[in-house]
C-alpha cells in the first residue's frame, strides 16, 4: 500500500506502522522521502478484513492519526452543497476555474524554523523562494494569475495573488530568505472612469475549492473595486503545497443571493 511521508520527516527517519491487526512494521525512510511524497511499504496481511494503519510513529514519537483521503471527503463535502447549485436557475449562477502552474516558484531549501505566533514560540517550515527576492516587501500583493466571469450584468475576477515573506535562516542574516505566501481573492471590478452613477453592492453567494482545501458556500456583499479574500489557512505558503505537485486547480462556483 502507498502512505504519505508525514510532516518533518526526512531520509533516514525511522518510521514504525501498527495495523487494524495490531500488527507493527518499522521502515527506515529512503532518499527523496520528503513530507507529502507517496512512500510504497508491504504491510503484514490482516487476520480478516481490509488492513488499514490505526497509529503512526516518528522516531519513536506517535503522530496524529492519518486522516481519510481528502478525494472522499470532498465527495462527502460536494453532497452537501450540490444542493444549493442545483436549485438555482441556469441565468442566476456561473462558475470558473483554472490551473495554475506554479513550479517556477518552488522553493530552492527549506528549514523548520522558531517564529513568535503571539505569547508562543512555534515551530514552521519556510522555504526560499528565489523569484520573490526582488519583490516589495510592503504586503502589496503580485497578481499571479485568475480568470474573469461575470454574474447579473456585473464583471468579476477570480484572482491568485503572492506576496514575498522574509525570514531569518538558522546561521543565517536576518530576513535573508523569502517564501511565498500565497492568497485567492473575488474582485468585483471597477466602474468605468467618468460614470454617471454609482452602482449598488451585490450580494452573491461563493463556492471554492482549491487544491485539497475547500470551503462552504459563504454569502459576500461586493461594490465595485471591493475585494474579498479567501484564507488558505496550511496552504497559503508555497512550502506547504509540495502534495499538490506545484499545480493549484482552483474551482469557484458563484450564484446570485437575490434573483434578479
Amino acid at each position: 500500500m502507498f502512505i504519505d511521508v508525514p510532516p518533518g520527516a526526512a531520509p533516514g527517519d525511522r518510521l514504525s506502522l501498527v495495523t487494524n491487526s495490531n500488527q507493527n512494521l518499522t521502515v527506515l525512510l529512503p532518499p527523496g522521502a520528503t513530507p507529502g511524497k507517496k512512500l510504497s511499504v508491504t504491510l503484514p496481511a490482516a487476520a480478516a478484513g481490509e488492513i488499514s494503519i490505526v497509529r503512526m510513529m516518528l522516531n519513536g514519537v506517535e503522530l496524529p492519526r492519518p486522516t481519510p483521503d481528502p478525494a472522499a471527503l470532498l465527495k462527502a463535502h460536494r453532497q452537501q452543497t450540490d444542493g444549493h447549485w442545483l436549485r438555482v436557475g441556469p441565468a442566476e449562477k456561473c462558475e470558473t476555474r483554472f490551473s495554475f502552474p506554479l513550479s517556477a516558484f518552488r522553493p530552492t531549501s527549506s528549514q523548520t524554523v522558531v517564529e513568535p505566533f503571539g505569547f508562543w514560540q512555534l515551530p514552521v517550515v519556510r522555504g526560499h523562494v528565489p523569484i520573490t527576492e526582488n519583490w516589495a516587501l510592503d504586503g502589496a500583493a503580485t497578481r499571479l494569475g485568475g480568470s474573469p466571469f461575470a454574474l447579473g450584468g456585473v464583471e468579476f475576477e477570480l484572482a491568485l495573488e503572492g506576496r514575498a515573506v522574509p525570514w531569518t535562516p538558522k546561521d543565517g542574516a536576518e530576513g535573508a530568505c523569502r517564501d511565498l505566501e500565497i492568497c485567492l481573492v473575488v474582485r468585483r471590478m471597477p466602474q468605468a472612469a467618468g460614470a454617471s452613477e454609482a452602482k449598488p453592492a451585490l450580494a452573491i453567494w461563493l463556492h471554492l475549492v482549491a487544491g485539497d482545501r475547500w470551503s462552504g458556500w459563504q454569502r459576500v456583499s461586493l461594490a465595485p473595486g471591493e475585494v474579498f479574500e479567501y484564507d488558505l489557512a496550511d496552504r497559503r505558503y508555497i512550502t506547504n503545497l509540495a502534495p499538490l505537485d506545484y499545480s493549484l486547480g482552483v474551482h469557484l462556483q458563484v450564484t446570485l443571493a437575490s434573483p434578479q
